[in-house]
């Protein structure tokens, strides 16, 4: 009898968010100090959307990141989420499948399409056991997969 296997639920099971500063490679960034925090079972994912626009190719990523309301603090201040959306930031993700990637730094564009702030989002739940929820999205357009 084989054993099946399931994916484990959310695409994302941790992701260290680093703000780029006055950094000029990858390796300044990743000594800087990292903001992570813990992510709910469900609803964090990565993706990558493969488009074309006048025949030029570009992949969008996305990464969302979904955390119970009072666990994301490091989210909430106005420095960085300001600094998310100027300056960007390049995160290391670990996803469901064991995979560690790097989304917001390319060989080709080194730092400069670092992800960038789409939206903070603040959710009461639809059930009264619901505890609030907080999504952050982030996104940048590049040349090359994350993951391929």
């Amino acid at each position: 009898m084989t054993e099946k296997r399931y994916k484990p639920i959310g695409g994302v099971l941790a992701a260290r968010l680093y703000t780029l500063g006055t950094a000029t490679s990858l390796e300044e960034v990743l000594q800087g100090e990292a903001v992570e925090v813990e992510l709910e079972d469900d609803g964090s994912l990565y993706e990558e959307k493969i488009c074309s626009v006048e025949g030029l190719v570009s992949v969008q990523h996305t990464l969302t990141l979904c955390s119970d309301h009072h666990r994301a603090a490091a989210w909430f201040g106005d420095d960085f989420l300001a600094r998310c959306a100027a300056e960007g930031v390049v995160a290391e993700v670990r996803l469901a499948t064991d995979e560690h990637i790097v989304v917001g730094w390319s060989e080709r564009f080194a730092l400069e399409q670092a992800l960038r702030l789409e939206s903070l989002d603040f959710r009461s739940g639809t059930r009264p056991n619901d505890s609030p929820q907080v999504r952050l999205t982030l996104v940048s357009k590049d040349t090359r997969s994350a993951i391929v």
